[in-house]
């Protein structure tokens, strides 16, 4: 890895005009930066962001002007996104880089997520997100946590070079995918296989096969925990409690062959959907579920999923899933 200082005096001669410009990395202050951050991202990822995207834009505006009130830590949301962490970089105290870093748990271990690495366009191609992302990684192991990942889209050729370069592994790809249901209201599917509610008795079948579609590599970035979808009675009335809704499905080919899906509502712009079954199975199992979530369910708000990379892309194409992005999943390997 290069010296920080070298790539400081590379960004502080690429800022120069008629005299020498003041550059500074230092740790986001939330008090003051959120605009500023928000207006950043989207200014970088402008055409990339699909709505959720453009909600947490909305999100850290709203802090942003609330930072004194009780909003803060209202919701999961704010908690787990909120660039309560991070580094930004100025020059001449305009923010033109921003980085944050995000804590998780995975098996237990404390693990970190950059994110959010943004450079202001006129800014590029001088060592910032170089810069920005070597203090993270800094900071990270200050923590003595158990690693550092991060996500990169896999059309971004440059990043992806930069963050080999820095000791980072592709370990995982994975894609994005959006259904808004008020723009397919005339939607009219045939199917022959029946839709009811997942029984107790199909949770173990239906709790590995969710493993196989989420694996561990990467439920720890995703929310999931298993058993807030277990359909015993005690787990019900726990999330009756809790305020979640939750419809876990089977999908019945055969009294040996079934598929499930999961869909949950959330309070983000779109709700989510969590789907279990082999590959073969996937083109069985989405033209019923489309039918029972649309035209069963009325469902109108939009609702979004994960999947494994390029899986059925063709299928969920034709049925009227729209892909925000695949996703390049990296792990700190040269430590």
């Amino acid at each position: 890895m290069e010296d920080c200082v070298s790539f400081r005096c590379k960004i502080q001669e690429m800022t120069s005009s008629n005299h020498l410009r003041k550059s500074n990395l230092r740790p986001i202050n939330v008090s003051s930066d959120l605009n500023q951050v928000a207006d950043l991202i989207e200014l970088c990822f402008r055409g990339a962001m699909d709505d959720d995207g453009y909600d947490y834009i909305h999100y850290l505006r709203r802090m942003a002007k609330d930072f004194v009130s009780d909003y803060w830590g209202f919701s999961g949301f704010q908690q787990r996104y909120a660039p309560m962490q991070g580094f930004v970089y100025t020059v001449d105290e305009q923010l033109v880089g921003n980085l944050t870093i995000i804590p998780f748990r995975k098996s237990g271990q404390l693990i970190y997520l950059i994110a959010n690495v943004a450079v202001h366009p006129d800014f590029r191609r001088g060592g910032i997100a170089r810069l920005l992302t070597a203090k993270a990684l800094e900071y990270v192991r200050s923590r003595s946590s158990y690693g550092a990942w991060l996500q990169v889209r896999d059309d971004n050729q440059a990043a992806q070079a930069l963050y080999l370069s820095m000791g980072f592994r592709e370990r995982v790809r994975r894609s994005t995918w959006t259904y808004k249901p008020i723009e397919r209201m005339d939607l009219k599917i045939e199917h022959k296989f029946p839709i009811q509610t997942t029984k107790l008795k199909d949770w173990e079948e239906e709790s590995a096969l969710l493993k196989s579609v989420y694996p561990d590599l990467v439920r720890w970035n995703l929310g999931i925990k298993l058993d807030r979808f277990n359909p015993s009675f005690l787990a019900t009335i726990s999330r009756f409690f809790k305020g979640q809704i939750i419809r876990n499905q089977t999908i019945t080919k055969s009294l040996s062959d079934k598929a499930f899906f999961v869909f949950e509502k959330s309070s983000l712009f779109s709700d989510n959907l969590w789907v279990a079954c082999q590959m073969a199975d996937d083109e069985h199992l989405f033209p019923p579920l489309l039918d029972h979530l649309v035209n069963k369910l009325k469902t109108r708000k939009p609702f979004i999923f994960n999947f494994p990379a390029y899986r059925s892309e063709e299928l969920l194409q034709e049925l009227g899933f729209v892909k925000n992005h695949t996703l390049i999943w990296m792990e700190e390997i040269d430590k």
